[in-house]
């Protein structure tokens, strides 16, 4: 990607000191700051699946389940589960050294199951013509909104509406201008 010619400061998603991002997607202050964020990923996306292998080898008509199998479950952690069980707000049998076991009724009255979430399909912007009859040019949406033409670009990048250049002129479908400056024009 293009280095961006205006200065965005960003704060690192790893180590959170203040940047300037060299380009738009940047996120991340240094490689080493990208790799660690990679290994991240890479850890949670392990440490999930073997959480799915073991909630898939739980039955599911035991009344009891262990402590890991409910963290595996129902995505609580250790600390909350122990601090219920204290409490006397979870029904728990002490049956040893590493043997408690959690009502499991008690535990799905409380908490909902971790479910699979459906994988987001990418949105697909919708198909325009960029016909000159549909669509406005840059020109013409300053002099009718009452706009800087930087205010217009601006506008187009941050609502991610379609352009087509053909020449010296961008094009801009008129539609999509009417819904964003609907409220500006008198």
């Amino acid at each position: 990607m293009p280095a961006s010619k205006y200065k965005i400061q960003r704060k690192c998603k790893v180590c959170g000191t203040l940047f300037y991002a060299k380009t738009v997607s940047s996120w991340y202050c240094s490689r080493n700051c990208t790799c660690a964020a990679y290994r991240i990923k890479k850890r949670d996306e392990k440490n999930e699946q073997k959480r799915k292998e073991k909630a898939s080898k739980i039955p599911d008509d035991r009344p009891y389940i262990s402590v890991a199998e409910a963290v595996a479950l129902f995505g609580i952690s250790r600390n909350s589960l122990y601090r219920l069980i204290n409490n006397g707000t979870i029904p728990a049998i002490n049956m040893g050294q590493r043997l408690t076991r959690i009502s499991r009724a008690h535990l799905e009255a409380s908490f909902p199951l971790i479910e699979e979430q459906p994988k987001e399909l990418p949105v697909t912007p919708a198909s325009y013509k960029f016909d000159e009859s549909d669509c406005y040019t840059i020109g013409q949406i300053t002099e009718i909104y009452g706009v800087s033409e930087s205010t217009v670009y601006k506008a187009i990048r941050k609502q991610s509406i379609p352009s087509c250049q053909r020449g010296n002129y961008v094009y801009v479908p008129k539609v999509e201008i009417d819904k964003l400056f609907k409220s500006v024009k008198s």
